[in-house]
């Protein structure tokens, strides 16, 4: 073993697929079904699968399974999380090439597909931000949307025999259509995920070169890397807990390597409709770690995707794109707006950290208000150049969606929830 904990070797295989699992056996079985006729050798891959203390029978389920391709089961004793499952199947993995899939669906042509792009070492190539979507179950405890989408998109599968597989779970289409493929005419594709996608390549590149945070396209549900790119920028963080942020924080030490990052729009994978069941504190307290680890803009600001902001990945990414472009180009022209921006940025942290903790919350203010937290020498400056730019049409047009983030931003509350101004737990060293 290496200092970073993955084994040296001569690779018996050229692809190792990695799926790590909790209480989701019904999903898995079709998963490994789709897996069972790929155009590749059968031979020259494995797939294994990290068995997180599932308490649902997927432990016999895999006992039992005799499946084509050579299957690696690791059954963790104790609930451990997917960074930690994930770790146990890449220090096990045998291939050069390493691809991680969660409950998602492919087809025949999935590893040869991932393999023809991987013509240099340090390329990432993903499938999320194909928006392919499917539903394979039926969920009692889906969520209003899950629901409204189902009866909307669904209707060629409602009017079959749907069979009830365990407690409020329906099975929706049968093993065999996912063993011949059959499924696809079942799928779904969000076009608008894909179209922001497109949009950002053609404005920041094919590879997203030009974006701050090329990393946010890590998302590990159809995601390929070779092994000795994982070598060199080590494991998942395992102090991350759930199943949020932790391929983020990997993606951007795989960025800091050189990692080049495409989303593959020709791979078809998949991925199964079940449950949200998304821990928003849970996600906070993880975001709070990774923006204590690296205290970049890019870091600090994911949980705008999750508060009242509501922001989503292209506008985050465009918003902090557009700082670091007019940070290089104009600073001195917008020295206190920037300085401006990189401090709200600071009380948004602290702002979150008041989330967390559950106080009594402050509510957001008007963004004209929002000027009020800083002293009176301070904020007509801030307010000129931020007027400077929204009024010279060039610049207001280039820095739209930076402009638009500061004024978000500007209605985080002038006071935390124990009454103190921001701006002074700021500088006195938090809360």
């Amino acid at each position: 073993m290496d200092i970073k904990g993955v084994e040296t070797m001569d690779y018996s295989k050229e692809v190792s697929i990695i799926i790590p699992t909790y209480n989701r056996v019904e999903l898995l079985e079709f998963t490994l079904l789709s897996l069972y006729k790929q155009n590749f050798p059968i031979n020259k891959f494995e797939v294994i699968v990290v068995n997180d203390c599932s308490t649902d029978g997927t432990k016999n389920f895999l006992n039992d399974l005799n499946p084509p391709f050579d299957l690696v089961v690791i059954n963790n004793k104790k609930n451990q999380g997917a960074a930690y499952s994930r770790n146990q199947g890449i220090k096990k993995a045998q291939g050069k090439l390493l691809i991680f899939l969660d409950e998602m669906l492919v087809d025949r042509n999935f590893i040869q597909s991932h393999l023809k792009y991987h013509v240099q070492e340090n390329m990432v190539i993903t499938t999320h931000f194909n928006g392919q979507r499917i539903f394979t179950h039926y969920y009692e405890n889906f969520s209003g949307k899950q629901k409204r989408l189902f009866k909307k998109t669904t209707l060629n599968l409602t009017s079959k025999k749907q069979v009830t597989i365990k407690k409020g779970v329906k099975r929706l289409i049968q093993p065999k259509k996912i063993l011949n493929q059959e499924f696809m005419s079942y799928g779904l594709e969000s076009k608008v995920i894909s179209k922001w996608y497109t949009a950002l390549q053609a404005q920041y590149g094919m590879y997203l070169q030009r974006m701050a945070a090329p990393w946010y396209t890590f998302v590990t549900n159809g995601v390929s890397l070779s092994k000795a790119l994982i070598e060199e920028a080590g494991l998942f963080d395992e102090n991350f807990k759930g199943a949020w942020m932790e391929d983020w924080e990997l993606g951007l030490r795989l960025h800091q390597k050189g990692a080049i990052f495409y989303n593959a729009p020709d791979i078809t994978c998949y991925h199964q409709n079940h449950p949200i069941g998304r821990d928003i504190k849970g996600t906070l307290i993880n975001c709070l770690y990774f923006g204590e680890k690296y205290p970049f803009p890019e870091v600090m600001l994911i949980p705008t995707l999750s508060t009242s902001f509501k922001w989503t990945v292209e506008s985050l990414g465009k918003t902090l794109t557009q700082f670091r472009q007019l940070e290089r180009k104009d600073e001195d022209h917008y020295s206190q707006l920037l300085k401006a921006f990189k401090e709200l940025i600071l009380i948004f942290k602290l702002y979150i950290q008041d989330i967390v903790m559950d106080a009594n919350l402050p509510l957001l203010t008007d963004f004209q208000q929002g000027f009020v937290r800083w002293n009176p020498h301070f904020a007509p400056k801030v307010k000129e150049q931020l007027r400077r730019l929204e009024q010279e049409d060039y610049l207001s047009s280039n820095y739209s969606y930076f402009i638009k983030g500061f004024k978000d931003l500007l209605r985080l509350p002038i006071k935390n929830s124990k009454g103190v101004f921001y701006e002074k737990a700021l500088y006195s060293g938090g809360l």
